[in-house]
């Protein structure tokens, strides 16, 4: 069966909510009133399109999405900031142009995306340390710390009311700038582990897990592009070590996960 077809037909009980790591930094969630969520899915080779000239196979996508952008149509797509592996300017336009989709990023996002000449009036402008009521949950957006890479980058926290699940985005463990996420106490926590390009390392993520007093971690932004591979074998040392109360869920892209 085909992976959208799965979520399709997928029915979530009252009270709990699925999460699917798709790969990279994105995330599919699928809710009890059936709606889905697309968190910085990256589903082209656009990131390897941008900088081959200059990096070669570098950023070459080691693995094929698991589902094509026309295939599900979100009823929310939260972008965290305008990197290609999170703002994928190929797949974008396809969920803009569905008539279903509400997309919803910051002003940066936005900007970039009129550069590359796609229509933007579909897209919501969220900022920093504002929540946004979505009906089934509250979305809270947060700052986090990915240096001068991103300054605008969001950090997106998901309310259900009986869960919180937390997206970091990409940051580095800044906890001065992340006390917003720590103050919240998500049950749920979606942590980088790459350790490049300013983001947190398994150590770093295990660590962080626990200041967040987070019972469950997904860990991802690993295994996509040769440039970064991250390094997941870690993360099964450190969190025990680091993090002995956040239980972690080692998925592959594709697992469901009900929380």
């Amino acid at each position: 069966m085909r992976f959208s077809e799965k979520i399709k037909n997928l029915k979530v009980e009252p009270g709990s909510v699925c999460v699917v790591w798709i790969g990279q930094a994105g995330f599919l969630l699928k809710t009890a009133g059936g709606k889905t969520i697309l968190i910085d899915p990256y589903l082209t080779d656009y990131v390897y399109k941008l900088f081959r000239e200059e990096e070669g196979l570098a950023f070459k996508r080691l693995s094929a999405p698991l589902f094509e952008p026309d295939e599900i149509e979100p009823d929310y797509l939260l972008i965290s900031h305008e990197h290609g592996d999170h703002l994928d300017m190929e797949a974008l336009p396809f969920f803009l142009g569905n008539g279903k989709t509400q997309c919803y990023a910051n002003r940066v996002c936005i900007e970039e995306a009129e550069k590359a000449g796609i229509k933007t009036d579909g897209i919501h402008c969220i900022e920093k340390n504002k929540s946004y009521d979505l009906g089934e949950f509250k979305l809270k957006t947060l700052d986090c710390d990915h240096g001068e890479l991103s300054p605008e980058a969001l950090g997106l926290l998901l309310d259900f009311g009986f869960t919180k699940v937390y997206y970091s985005g990409d940051t580095s463990y800044s906890l001065a700038r992340l006390q917003g996420a720590v103050a919240l106490r998500p049950e749920v926590a979606l942590l980088p582990i790459n350790g490049a390009f300013g983001n947190l390392d398994a150590k770093e993520a295990a660590q962080f897990a626990a200041d967040l007093h987070a019972r469950v971690c997904i860990p991802h932004h690993f295994w996509t592009f040769p440039k970064h591979l991250g390094n997941p074998i870690e993360a099964l040392d450190t969190f025990p070590e680091y993090a002995p109360d956040c239980r972690l869920d080692m998925v592959t892209p594709g697992d469901i996960c009900i929380y």
